[in-house]
């Protein structure tokens, strides 16, 4: 809020002084005086509307001066006004009041002889009086703001013969005509951007006047601006942008939406262009023009990125277009050839219809190092792309790689930078179960894959690059723990995880983690915010680890968290209360641990029971899925069994057994019977043999009587046997009763079978002699019971 310039309050060392925004409305004489060292000074929006004559007095050292956005006209500076500031080398006079008097202050500028840069107000209808041509050392020209409409060929004619490099108009262009910039024969840099009323195609024309110039830098971006225009730049008007040997050219920013066919060809200079932007235009054609790129020999740069067609122009509109992209199963293959010395290719955001990515083969592209296709909307990520074996850079980010080819980058193994964010990868990368997408990227340095919405990685993923990664961005993803293996990574020293739904590491990942951040000597950084870290039981460690920590977290380690009783708090809250979480938890894993064990108790008393009552059918499965598996082969329906019979007796019956039912089975029948005091095999298991025996007899002929009942083999022949009747559903059981056994004496498990079984009734044929009658028809009723 100065009124005048403290003077007083200056020191006198000051060599960079700044009085904007002040209300200082007169400039006094020797009102700088004593300040020989300022070199550079600010007097910007400061309300000055008069300068005195002697009001620069005493700035000697003075080269910069800004006195923008005041209320200077051309009565504001009176003549002598900038003599004792002859080192001035740079002035702003721009955003004043000479558009209203219509003149500008070339009089008062005459005095500037050593003045360099020059910028000033452009004023529609003014003419560049003479003063303006002792600005003898006058190298950069910024007209800004500028409201001229027309340059006309005797526009710019006080400046002719001035070594002028630089220009720089901001002007509301209508017409320009193809001699205005002819004054100018030193231009090495021209731009002429934000006239919203003339097209590319028209301004053009000025460069006529520049024909076989060399050039730096011609920059015409952002001007023609219609909401409802388009421009199509043809050949003849291309011609004049090539009739200059210029090193860089941008045109970013018109509404263009054709280059026209054969344009490239007929650049004269072809040859001296490094650098092209064409960046966010509405180019869609002509296909041509694509392929005459690669004639830009020195080409370093191409930008054409952000193309954003309107249904506007004359080939805009396609009729009768129709894309499947199933009509795209499998990619196709092309090649593309590239500008020879092609370093970096920026395409990112072309506003594309859906279609699959190509298998591509780039010719000549063997120093291009960086090439930018992120948010360009290719269907799938099937291709593969090849030809670029010294790319350093690669941008993949919002391509749709549900469909990935793992061995789609594969050839890029000088690749230090991958960004893929919003990728599908969750979807792409799970089909590659080998882990292949990075192989061979030795020298990977930065990954990027936030907003993937990925919950695992295969753990092969980044087995290329344990020596060369550096970064890692994993942000935006679903990851609950820490999400690849840290042993083996020699050089990464920055991690995001943030907004996943991570709960905490466990503490050999804090390990690991530690681990690393002494290996790369104290550089590591890791970023968690905005996960859904707990403070719990489980997370005691993790929570402590959070601030004992060397390595490098946001919020230094502070981050919001689910508390154990269910509300939001802090993880400094939670170190702050570490001993009452400490206590609940140890309350807490007692009451568990109790429960736990109760349960498991009632679980084995279950299963015990369980197991004790199907003991005999458990065996017998046992028995079967082991006899599968030993030598013997499977019997099936029509396989004729080893033995017709298995006999199961009590050692008391031994001699009836094996005197008169052997001999007339055996000696009269011909039939084959299993004894276990003759058949059995020696060494083998008693239940093996049991098993064996009763699997490879057709019947099982139990001999009941009281010692049977009460012998634990005999009994445990009996449960075998049942088993096996009922599995197969047979009737193989022969039950011979030979004592009288009332039915409350026999054990429930051949109750049980008893009337599915055939019984025969021989106690009195065993316990005395019976009549010869008798005895036929007890014979010949067991022989036809046991073949039938």
């Amino acid at each position: 809020k100065f009124r005048r310039i403290p003077l007083r309050k200056i020191p006198r060392e000051t060599t960079i002084l700044n009085l904007s925004g002040n209300s200082l409305t007169l400039v006094t004489n020797n009102s700088f005086e004593g300040l020989g060292k300022v070199h550079t000074l600010y007097l910007q929006s400061s309300k000055i509307t008069l300068f005195e004559v002697g009001a620069f007095s005493g700035l000697d050292s003075l080269t910069y001066i800004d006195l923008t956005s005041n209320f200077i006209d051309k009565e504001s500076l009176p003549s002598g006004l900038f003599r004792p500031v002859s080192k001035l080398q740079y002035l702003n006079i721009a955003s004043n009041l000479f558009h209203i008097s219509k003149e500008y202050p070339d009089s008062v500028l005459r005095d500037l002889t050593n003045l360099q840069t020059l910028s000033m107000s452009g004023i529609n209808g003014a003419v560049f009086g003479n003063g303006f041509k002792y600005l003898t050392s006058l190298t950069s020209l910024n007209l800004d703001p500028c409201s001229i409409n027309e340059l006309q060929n005797d526009t710019f004619m006080s400046f002719k013969g001035l070594p002028i490099l630089n220009l720089n108009f901001k002007c509301r262009l209508k017409k320009v005509q193809p001699g205005a910039l002819a004054p100018f024969q030193s231009i090495r840099s021209l731009a002429i951007v934000e006239s919203d009323l003339i097209r590319i195609s028209d301004l053009l024309v000025v460069l006529s006047s520049l024909r076989d110039r060399n050039m730096s830098l011609i920059d015409f971006s952002s001007n023609y601006r219609s909401r409802t225009g388009a421009d199509i730049i043809s050949s003849e008007s291309f011609s004049y942008l090539g009739g200059v040997c210029v090193k860089e050219v941008i045109l970013r920013r018109n509404q263009i939406c054709i280059i026209q066919g054969g344009s490239i060809s007929r650049m004269k200079y072809k040859n001296c262009l490094q650098k092209l932007d064409v960046s966010r235009n509405n180019i869609y054609g002509d296909a041509q023009t694509a392929f005459e790129i690669f004639k830009l020999s020195a080409l370093k740069i191409l930008d054409f990125s952000k193309q954003e067609p309107t249904a506007l122009g004359p080939y805009s509109k396609i009729e009768n277009e129709s894309f499947n992209s199933e009509d795209s199963k499998y990619s196709l293959s092309y090649s593309v050839v590239l500008p020879p010395s092609l370093e970096r290719l920026y395409a990112s955001g072309l506003s594309i219809r859906s279609t699959p990515l190509a298998n591509v083969n780039f010719k000549f592209g063997s120093h291009v190092v960086y090439v930018d296709v992120n948010w360009t909307p290719f269907s799938n990520c099937d291709g593969v792309i090849t030809g670029l074996d010294n790319l350093q850079f690669f941008g993949m980010s919002g391509f749709n790689c549900k469909i990935l080819n793992p061995k789609m980058i594969s050839s890029f193994k000088n690749l230090q930078e991958l960004q893929s964010r919003n990728a599908n990868l969750n979807i792409g990368l799970q089909h590659d179960v080998s882990g292949i997408f990075l192989k061979g990227l030795e020298k990977l340095r930065i990954l990027d894959f936030a907003g993937n919405g990925i919950e695992n990685l295969n753990p092969n993923l980044l087995r290329s690059q344990y020596n060369s990664l550096y970064s890692i961005d994993l942000s935006n993803n679903n990851f609950d723990d820490f999400p690849f293996k840290i042993t083996g990574l020699k050089n990464l020293s920055y991690i995001n995880l943030e907004n996943n739904k991570i709960i905490g590491f466990d503490e050999t990942v804090t390990n690991e983690l530690d681990d690393l951040e002494s290996r790369i000597k104290g550089n590591l950084k890791i970023r968690l915010d905005r996960n859904l870290l707990q403070c719990n039981c489980k997370s005691l460690s993790f929570i402590k680890w959070l601030f004992k920590t060397k390595i490098k977290l946001d919020n230094g380690g502070n981050y919001s968290c689910g508390y154990i009783d269910g509300s939001k708090k802090t993880t400094a809250y939670a170190l702050q209360n570490i001993d009452e979480l400490t206590k609940q938890c140890a309350s807490k894993f007692w009451l568990i641990t109790s429960v736990c064990l109760t349960l498991l108790l009632i679980i084995i008393i279950c299963i015990s029971s369980i197991v004790f009552k199907y003991r005999i059918t458990l065996q017998y499965w046992y028995l079967v899925i082991r006899r599968r598996y030993k030598i013997y082969s499977k019997l099936d329906e029509q396989s004729e069994y080893k033995y017709s019979a298995f006999v199961a007796y009590h050692n008391d019956n031994y001699r009836w057994v094996c005197g008169p039912l052997t001999s007339f089975l055996e000696g009269e029948k011909k039939l084959s019977l299993c004894l276990h005091d003759r058949d059995f095999a020696l060494g083998s298991l008693i239940v093996d043999n049991i098993f064996e025996a009763i699997s490879q007899s057709k019947k099982v002929i139990l001999i009941v009587g009281k010692s049977f009942l009460k012998s634990t083999w005999c009994e445990y022949e009996l449960d075998m046997a049942r088993m096996r009747m009922f599995r197969e559903n047979k009737d193989i059981l022969i039950v011979i009763l030979v004592e009288k056994i009332l039915p409350e004496d026999m054990p429930k498990s051949l109750l049980r079978i008893w009337n599915n079984v055939t019984c025969i009734e021989a106690e009195e044929y065993v316990s005395e002699e019976n009549t010869p009658q008798f005895q036929h028809l007890f014979w010949k009723r067991l022989y036809q019971s046991i073949i039938a």
